[in-house]
């Protein structure tokens, strides 16, 4: 399985840490290894055991591993490597915020961005060191307008003010595309760089255009994220000699694994015979409690979507209406099965959380913001899972973004220093990377849950998520579509290929009047 840049990074201290174990053991080895020479070359035989093949390896003395690794260790205190010339001369960055967060921070995107204290959490305190980092190191401050897009923003970017190098807010499909904001594939971006959200670009980047860029600092967009929790409790009364988490890294973590737990586990504890959702004492315990929101997750999750793009070439892939497939029949069939099951109950979103902490389920579907809701329960332990293959031999775990989660970034044409531009957000991804994005993946192992492997399945799941354009930007046809197969598991009448036929044309049409909008916009900057 290939291994995530960002879970190298993540396991950087670790590496660090067994480097000194093997340092203490080489100094108590005998004096012949240790009168290894700097430049010493040794021809040596692998075992079968690993490659089965003869490889020359140069052997380096400890004082050269120690070298390499201080040369190469990035902390992300130190001035990102080729932009150490930069010094933007004490400007002061201004992003303005929708402030959508409900009174909630971690909803609220201009939290993002800029916070006022260290508060200990560690998701706010990395966001305060990073921009204390980039004031400290390139001479400048980052500053936030809280409510700053119905406060100026418009009449500032209309005007040509140049006040606003960029605007955030909650995914809303009006600012997806606007000649009032800059292409960003005509600027100096690289965005095959590993701090930017490459799904994300993919997803909105269309035909050599794209005006929102999101990266490792878009933690709205990774809470935002479906995926299944397990109660370990309910989980280890049944099945505590099977390790859930390698059958995720095997890619054997599937619907029908997961079916077959739920049956398993099942309880009608209060011998109605009925498997129904309570709160009460003598409350079902059942395989699954969710909304009818992850019904979206379950098609997603299969590897199908509503929009895919012509190729694999974002600067210039165009979107393709991919609603038709020869899988629909099949995939729906078993989401039938599935969201039938009498372990499968389906209800307000609300209950997820009620359920997982009353130990009466053994999953929950949610978003993974619901594992921070939950923290302060006492007794609880929980763990995360990507959402589950709809059969092994998938290429990938497929983990749906919700759309209202979703936090997009745009670049104002009335800042015109392009140059600053490119540097001041390339040097702020790489950054969030370094900083932000750990002290995320941490809060998950050190704060929500006592599980030293939630981190590693964090990284997972976020490698994982999956974009629907059509879904997101509220294409009429996509909803239609989407709609109609949460129709078809309650009336389990199977009727996905008509359905993909007739709203096929309508989103079709709803793309064009998208696309030909995109195309109109004047990007000769």
């Amino acid at each position: 399985m290939k291994m995530s840049k960002r879970m190298i990074a993540v396991l950087l201290t670790m590496v660090m840490a067994v480097s000194v174990v093997l340092f203490a053991v080489s100094c108590n080895t005998s004096t012949d290894n240790e009168t290894t020479k700097k430049d010493e070359t040794v021809e040596t035989t692998t075992t079968a055991s690993s490659t089965e093949t003869t490889a020359k390896e140069t052997v380096l003395t400890t004082e050269e591993q120690t070298t390499e690794e201080v040369s190469t260790e990035l902390t992300g205190r130190e001035k990102m490597p080729g932009h150490e010339d930069v010094d933007f001369g004490g400007l002061t960055f201004l992003i303005a915020s929708n402030d959508n967060g409900a009174g909630d921070d971690d909803w609220d995107d201009a939290s993002e961005w800029w916070v006022e204290s260290i508060t200990n959490n560690a998701v706010n305190d990395a966001v305060f060191d990073r921009n204390e980092v980039m004031h400290s190191l390139y001479n400048c401050t980052i500053e936030v307008d809280a409510g700053g897009w119905a406060n100026g923003f418009s009449a500032d970017v209309a005007s040509g003010g140049g006040k606003y190098i960029g605007g955030t807010m909650l995914v809303n499909r009006k600012n997806h595309a606007s000649s009032n904001f800059y292409n960003l594939l005509k600027l100096d971006f690289n965005f095959d760089e590993e701090w930017w959200n490459h799904d994300y670009i993919d997803c909105f980047s269309y035909n050599g255009k794209l005006f929102t860029m999101a990266g490792d600092w878009s933690w709205h967009m990774m809470n935002a994220t479906w995926i299944i929790y397990f109660n370990k409790d309910v989980y280890e009364s049944k099945f505590a000699g099977t390790d859930i988490y390698q059958l995720v890294r095997e890619k054997k973590w599937t619907w029908d694994v997961m079916l077959n737990m739920m049956d398993q586990i099942k309880n009608d504890v209060n011998g109605d015979s009925a498997y129904t959702f309570s709160d009460g004492a003598d409350a079902d315990i059942v395989g699954m409690v969710t909304s009818e929101q992850t019904i979206q997750g379950w098609y997603y999750s299969a590897g199908l979507n509503t929009t895919s793009k012509s190729s694999s070439d974002y600067k210039t892939s165009n979107y393709v209406v991919s609603m038709v497939d020869d899988r629909n029949t099949d995939v729906v069939n078993k989401m039938i099965t599935l969201v039938n099951s009498e372990a499968y109950i389906q209800t307000g979103y609300s209950n997820v959380p009620v359920a997982l902490k009353n130990k009466t389920t053994l999953f929950g579907g949610e978003v993974l913001d619901v594992l921070r809701r939950m923290s302060t329960s006492e007794d609880l332990r929980v763990g995360v899972l990507p959402m589950p293959l709809y059969e092994e031999g998938q290429s990938r775990y497929y983990c749906y973004s919700q759309p209202r989660g979703i936090s997009i970034l745009v670049v104002p044409t009335s800042y015109k220093n392009l140059d600053v531009i490119s540097q001041f957000y390339t040097l702020f991804a790489y950054h969030s990377t370094k900083l932000v994005y750990p002290a995320y993946l941490n809060t998950y192992k050190y704060s929500y849950t006592s599980d030293e492997e939630s981190a590693e399945i964090v990284d997972l799941i976020l490698n994982s998520v999956s974009f629907d354009f059509s879904n997101i930007t509220e294409l009429q046809g996509c909803r239609d579509f989407l709609g109609y197969i949460a129709t078809i598991m309650s009336t389990k009448k199977n009727q996905v290929v008509a359905a993909a036929n007739r709203y096929s044309s309508t989103l079709e049409g709803s793309l064009k009047d998208y696309t030909d909008k995109v195309d109109a916009i004047d990007d000769s900057y």
